[in-house]
């Protein structure tokens, strides 16, 4: 296998990361269990019958967004060696 094949499949798995990343990113939720009422430090609503953190899972969602960016990136540069080596 020569170079420029294996930055494209590494490309290609970076990509696939990055999709299921941003996947997990959309539907992490973070429940809190044991909180009645809303603090200074966070907004909590109830849903389903239990209280969810609306910060924390802003939190969440944005720090697995980022890892998916940094996935996203990676292939995007592999791609672009690719291309120039080609």
């Amino acid at each position: 296998m020569n170079w420029t094949a294996l930055a494209n499949w590494l490309s290609a798995g970076c990509a696939f990361i990055a999709a299921a990343l941003w996947l997990y990113s959309a539907r992490v939720e973070v429940w809190v269990d044991g909180q009645t009422s809303p603090r200074s430090d966070n907004m909590v609503i109830l849903k389903e019958g239990r209280m969810y953190d609306v910060t924390g899972t802003a939190e969440a969602q944005s720090r697995w967004s980022a890892y998916a960016a940094i996935a996203a990136a990676a292939a995007a540069i592999l791609q672009g060696l690719a291309l120039l080596k080609s």
